[in-house]
């Protein structure tokens, strides 16, 4: 699987990172097309594909 969302992230820029609403649908459509199982997710993914990966998680 690609993992081409790989963004250099830290906890502490979610706040200096504004995602608008497309950007925000994308970022999610790639998690959910590119899903993978939580022991092999890359910790400096964008935290809104990291997030809906734990949605599906929860389905």
């Amino acid at each position: 699987m690609g993992n081409s969302a790989t963004i250099p992230f830290s906890t502490y820029q979610l706040d200096q990172l504004p995602v608008d609403v497309i950007e925000e649908m994308k970022l999610r459509t790639w998690a959910r097309k590119n899903y993978t199982e939580e022991s092999q997710r890359d910790d400096l993914w964008h935290p809104v594909i990291l997030d809906e990966m734990l949605r599906i998680d929860q389905e």
